[in-house]
Order: C-alpha cells, then structure tokens, then sequence
C-alpha cells in the first residue's frame, strides 16, 4: 500500500469499477501525485501489453509445450521490444506492483473472480521477506494459475514472474 491506496483499489480504477467517489478520490490524488501517476501510467501500458499477449498465449492453448514456451518466450521479447529507448533502464517494482501486474496478466485468461482469489491464496501463502517473498509468490501463483487454468497458465505466471524486476528480489 503507498499513500493509502492499495492495489486493489489501483486495479479497480484502472477497472472502472470502483464507487464514484473512489473514482474521483483515486483520480485527483493521481493528478497529484507524480509518483503514483506514474505508476497508474506504467501499469496501464503493462496492462495493455500484456492483454494482448495473453491472446496470443490463449488462443495457442492447443499447442506443445514446446510451441508454447517459444511463445511465451517471444511474447515477453516484444513486450520489451516496445518501451520507448528512454524507458528500457531496469525498471524496479514492489511486491505489491509486482502482484498488480501479475493480475493484469492473468485476468484475460482466466477471468477477475479466479485471478483476484488466486492472488490472495498466492500473497498469503508467501509471507517471507525480499527476494524469497517474491520467489515463493512466483512459486504459488504458477502452481495455482497451473491446477485452475491449465498448464500454459502455470508457465506464462513463471516466466514473466522471473523476468519482473522486484525490489529486493
């Protein structure tokens, strides 16, 4: 949570589906506050990015693994392809965008409502510190993304959670 504001609420705005009040509250702290502007900027873009490899990813259910590993592989590529030249510096996030941006990946292939459980069952079960944290909440959404929406999932949640840079990790 920064400045009062978890991720959930950030989700939901970039949702459209908090109260109005909410809306407005998140709205105008945002053009406010440079920090968390550019945050909600760059999850946006990430949510963009990866909504449309998700797609992909989900339309090669069928696949190999092998096929779909190659996929994988350059759907994260492109990605990175696209960040402006002045943006390609390690970007660093916290846990907490970490599991944002987890989310974002994985609500277009298995819905919000098992996306949001899977999360809180990923988040509690890694109570550890730093690095280990992260790497156990890898660990266990992968597991989970695996059992509930297939393997493909399982492997998309381990690559993309081993490429995203996390303080401490």
């Amino acid at each position: 949570m920064r400045h009062g504001i978890s991720e959930e609420q950030w989700v939901g705005y970039l949702d459209g589906v908090l109260p109005g009040r909410e809306m407005t509250r998140l709205r105008e702290h945002a053009n406010h506050c440079v920090e968390c502007a550019e945050t909600l900027r760059d999850l946006s873009v990430w949510r963009g990015r990866l909504a449309e490899e998700a797609g992909r990813v989900r339309r090669a259910f069928d696949a190999s693994p092998e096929t779909l590993d190659r996929l994988l592989a350059a759907s994260l590529k492109r990605i990175r392809a696209l960040e402006p030249e002045r943006e390609r510096v390690e970007t660093s996030w916290t846990f907490q965008e970490g599991v944002m941006l987890m989310r974002l990946l994985v609500e277009p292939l298995c819905g919000s409502g098992t996306a949001g459980a899977t999360i809180h069952l990923a988040v509690q079960r890694s109570t550890l510190d730093g690095a280990a944290a992260w790497g156990l909440f890898v660990r266990n959404m992968s597991e989970a993304m695996g059992s509930v929406c297939g393997n493909a999932a399982g492997r998309l949640v381990n690559q993309v959670g081993s490429c995203l840079q996390v303080e401490g990790a």
